[in-house]
C-alpha cells in the first residue's frame, strides 16, 4: 500500500502519527510523511537575513521531529520517507497524493469541543473534499471496532470492498449498519396531494425497514465470506444520525462511509450524510469517495496479504 501521512506537529496530528504507527500494514507498504511549511516572510516584520535565520531554525526543528517520526514508523518490510514542502497545506497534500499515487491519506482533524460536537479543521475538510483517494481523519490513536455504513449506493459498496480488502481493517470487528428512514410526514399529507392512511404508512415503514435489514445482513454476509468478523445492525432515523448512534452504541473506534464524488477538475464535494458524520463522529472517520470501476479494481488488485 501507498500511504500519505500529513502532519504538522499539532496534538491532532499526533493522533494520526500514532494511528499510522499502530496499524499492522501489509508487507511492502510505503509511507510518505509530509510536513507542509507555512513560514512566510509576508506575515512577519524581519529583514531578509533575520528571516532566513529564523526559517533555518524552524526547518531544523521540523527535520528533527520528522527524523524521530520516521524512526517510530519504520519496520521490517516497510519503506518510510519524509519531506518538507513549502506551500498552502491542503493544496500541497492533495497534489502530493496525486503525484505519489497514494491509496490512503491519513490526517488529523484539528477538532475542538465536546465528543458530540466536533469541528473539523479547514485543512482536513479541504483534503477530504479534494483528495484523489480515501482519507482517514484520525481522532483516536488506535483502531478497534468498526462501523460501516451501507445504503446501496456505489460509494458505500466501494467502502465495503476496501474494508474487506485492506488487511488492517479486515482484522477488526465490523458492524454493518443500514439506517431505516422514518417518514412521519406522510401521514399529515405535508408536501403531498392527500394524507396517507395509517395502513399504507405502516406498509411503507415496514418496506423501508425490510430493505435496510437486507442491505445490512447481505453486507455482513459478504464480509464474513472474506474472513471478516461482521454483524448487521439496523438503525432508525436519518442516515447521519443513525450512523452516529451506532458508533456510540457499539463503541466504534472507526466509521467507514462512502460518498459521491468525481475525480478531476469537476470533483464534487462530499454528500451531506458523509459530511455530517465526518464533522460529528467522536471516532476516526474513513471517507471513501466513489471511484470509477476501473480504479476500484486497480486498488483491490494491489492489496497484498500482511
Amino acid at each position: 500500500m501507498k500511504i500519505l501521512l500529513a502532519t504538522d506537529g499539532s496534538p491532532s496530528a499526533k493522533h494520526a502519527e500514532d494511528l499510522v504507527a499502530a496499524i499492522g500494514w501489509p508487507q511492502g507498504t510505503e509511507i510518505d510523511v509530509l510536513w507542509v511549511d507555512q513560514f512566510s516572510d509576508s506575515e512577519i516584520d524581519l529583514s531578509p537575513r533575520r528571516y532566513a535565520e529564523a526559517h533555518a531554525l524552524i526547518l531544523h526543528a521540523i527535520e528533527e521531529q520528522l527524523a524521530e517520526l520516521v524512526q517510530k514508523l519504520d519496520s521490517t518490510g516497510r519503506t518510510v520517507r519524509a519531506r518538507v514542502i513549502v506551500g498552502r497545506p491542503a493544496s500541497v497534500i492533495v497534489d502530493e497524493a496525486e503525484q505519489l499515487g497514494s491509496e490512503l491519506v491519513v490526517i488529523g482533524s484539528h477538532n475542538h469541543g465536546s465528543l458530540a460536537s466536533f469541528i473539523l479543521g479547514s485543512v482536513s475538510a479541504e483534503v477530504v473534499d479534494h483528495a484523489p483517494c480515501p482519507v482517514l481523519v484520525a481522532r483516536r490513536s488506535h483502531l478497534g471496532p468498526i462501523v460501516l455504513g451501507l445504503d446501496g449506493s456505489a460509494g458505500a459498496q466501494q467502502a465495503e470492498e476496501l474494508v474487506g480488502a485492506w488487511p488492517f481493517l479486515a482484522r477488526e470487528h465490523v458492524r454493518v449498519v443500514s439506517v431505516s428512514r422514518l417518514v412521519p410526514w406522510y401521514g399529515s399529507g405535508a408536501g403531498m396531494g392527500a394524507p396517507v392512511s395509517g395502513e399504507v404508512l405502516q406498509e411503507l415503514i415496514d418496506a423501508e425497514q425490510a430493505e435496510s435489514q437486507r442491505l445490512a445482513t447481505e453486507g455482513a454476509a459478504r464480509l464474513a465470506r472474506r474472513g471478516v468478523v461482521a454483524s448487521a445492525l439496523v438503525q432508525l432515523g436519518t442516515p447521519a444520525q443513525g450512523l452516529l448512534e451506532a458508533i456510540t452504541s457499539t463503541n466504534a473506534e472507526l466509521v467507514v462511509v462512502g460518498s459521491h464524488g468525481n475525480t478531476g477538475l469537476t470533483r464534487v464535494l462530499l454528500g451531506s450524510v458523509a459530511r455530517s458524520v465526518l464533522h460529528q463522529a467522536p471516532c476516526s472517520v474513513l471517507i471513501v469517495r466513489e471511484q470509477k470501476p476501473s480504479e476500484v479494481q486497480r486498488l483491490s488488485k494491489e492489496r497484498v496479504a500482511p
